[in-house]
């Protein structure tokens, strides 16, 4: 564990969490903030997402930030001078990303090339790096894969998403080899929380469940339902994050569950959380809208996390499913979207 003695002046340590408006980013700072750090997270300039999630970041340091900006992060290390970085902004969407092919490699790749460059940088004139830690993603294994997928198994991305994303990981293990900068790439597997934005799946789910429970007329349209996944908790994506740059040695992480379920398991659960056994009643199917450049199924081995971090998931996939919908219930009921009540 990354040590400080928090009686001596100027001591405190300062994490840096770009994308700190996103699920990761909110749970990450919590965790720190808990343990005595400064937490400065960043936003992209004109983001209304953070006032959905200004509940949750009470005694973060929010800075706007274009992720492109290089010179824009090279100031942000000189003045806050961070021990830890936790890289968790950019593009998220798979699908979206062929509409906005260049932005994604800019966003997700390119920026994080230049931010490890900073980083570099920064060491030789600071005396000291800060450790830097990638959010990466199960999505840059593409589509023909099969069984439980470690850190060595090759990538194969076949979306501009997945691509930036192999790119970018694989720049952190070159800075760390050639830098000897103290990079981990976290390779992560679908997860979920109450708080992820509302244009991904589960959270789409977990809405319609609790508004049918609501008598509303509401409902889903999906591309198929037995596409498999190895669906995980936020907050425990968030715990090995942490623990990855609190390790005394760098290294590349699968955090995964080690379960696969599908998104008709997904809606079976929602439902049954409301009393309901109905789901299918509420979706409408467009295959159109699958795609067959994305794997059908995704399964994470996080041996090399469980030995090393001692990393284990704490929340099961019922637990994951229900709490999400009992949440949204409690907003269609009170009327307010997001409050610290919630977590």
């Amino acid at each position: 564990m990354q040590t400080f003695d928090p009686e001596s002046p100027g001591d405190v340590p300062v994490a840096l969490v770009t994308g700190v408006a996103g699920q990761d980013g909110m749970f990450v700072s919590r965790l720190l903030l808990q343990r005595g750090w400064r937490v400065v997270g960043t936003i992209r300039p004109g983001s209304r997402s953070v006032d959905r999630m200004r509940p949750y970041l009470a005694g973060v340091e929010v800075v706007e930030h274009d992720q492109r900006d290089v010179e824009g992060f090279a100031a942000i290390l000189r003045r806050f001078r961070p021990r830890s970085i936790y890289n968790l902004a950019g593009f998220s969407a798979v699908q979206a990303s062929w509409k906005a092919a260049t932005e994604v490699m800019l966003t997700n790749s390119v920026a994080v090339v230049e931010m490890l460059e900073e980083v570099v940088r920064f060491r030789d004139e600071a005396g000291f790096a800060p450790r830097f830690v990638q959010a990466s993603s199960a999505e840059m294994f593409g589509p023909e894969t099969y069984g439980m997928l470690t850190e060595g198994v090759a990538h194969d991305p076949r979306t501009p998403y997945a691509v930036s994303k192999s790119a970018a990981h694989y720049a952190v293990n070159a800075y760390r080899d050639r830098h000897e900068v103290f990079g981990c790439g976290v390779i992560m597997f679908n997860h979920e929380s109450p708080f992820r934005g509302r244009q991904f799946i589960a959270g789409r789910i977990a809405r319609l469940a609790a508004e049918v429970a609501q008598g509303l007329p509401t409902r889903l349209t999906l591309g198929a339902l037995d596409v498999e996944r190895d669906w995980g908790a936020a907050s425990d994506v968030a715990a090995a994050l942490v623990a990855a740059l609190d390790h005394d040695t760098p290294s590349d992480y699968v955090v995964a569950t080690g379960e696969s379920h599908t998104l008709r398991d997904m809606l079976r659960v929602a439902f049954a959380a409301v009393g309901r056994d109905d789901a299918l009643d509420h979706v409408d199917l467009q295959p159109a809208m699958w795609s067959t450049i994305q794997a059908s199924s995704l399964l994470g081995d996080s041996t090399r996390a469980r030995e090393r971090l001692d990393w284990h998931p704490l929340v099961d996939f019922e637990t994951l499913v229900k709490g999400m919908v009992e949440t949204d219930l409690r907003r269609l009921g009170t009327g307010v979207e997001e409050s610290a009540d919630y977590l």
